[in-house]
């Protein structure tokens, strides 16, 4: 009996994250690519402000794509500031993803899901990163998201010690995530025009 309420539980979660999914799609279609590019400039300009942000040293962004937030100015602004980028890079093997550091010099090929990545990727373990920036679909302002529903980001945030930072336009902020266990929350969410300090534990 137990085991069947459990079960039941799961599927209402997965349900609803579905639909909560396709809400944050229409939403994110109706942005037009001047809005896109004015809010992630603008959501870039709080991200500098952010201590967590001046105070690192390695810092993994990720290659914005489906209408994500655009962080690419970050990467130079970074290389000025003499802090270390990577990227999330698929591992063909283990079928996860990995961090890989850019820099200017980077050349690019297309990657998984065609997403740039590094042609010769240098690797970069986890508890080197002090900051990392997560995409997701949604989240709440207590830190918790949802991503597109590979687990991926949750598998990176697993064990992760650094500072975890939620990016999203505000159209993304919604008052609850209906979440599972292998959820993992982030610590701040920046969107273009508040922080939400959440400081969850993983």
């Amino acid at each position: 009996q137990a085991h069947r309420l459990l079960e039941q539980s799961k599927e209402k979660v997965v349900i609803a994250k579905s639909q909560l999914r396709k809400q944050i799609a229409e939403i994110r279609k109706s942005l037009s690519e001047e809005a896109v590019s004015l809010n992630s400039r603008h959501l870039v300009e709080r991200i500098l402000k952010l201590k967590p942000f001046q105070e690192a040293e390695t810092i993994a962004l990720y290659m914005a794509f489906g209408g994500e937030v655009e962080l690419s100015p970050l990467f130079s602004i970074c290389w000025e500031l003499y802090k270390r980028t990577c990227i999330p890079v698929f591992n063909e093997q283990t079928k996860i993803y990995e961090m890989a550091e850019i820099t200017a010099e980077t050349k690019f090929k297309t990657g998984n899901y065609d997403i740039k990545e590094p042609e010769n990727a240098h690797r970069i373990p986890m508890n080197a990163i002090d900051l990392m920036l997560v995409p997701g679909v949604a989240f709440s302002t207590d830190g918790k998201r949802i991503g597109r529903g590979g687990g991926y980001y949750d598998r990176l945030l697993k064990g992760y010690q650094g500072t975890a930072v939620g990016v999203a336009f505000d159209e993304q902020i919604v008052a609850e995530i209906p979440c599972e266990a292998h959820d993992l929350p982030v610590d701040y969410i920046v969107t273009p025009s508040k922080i939400f300090i959440a400081r969850n534990e993983r």
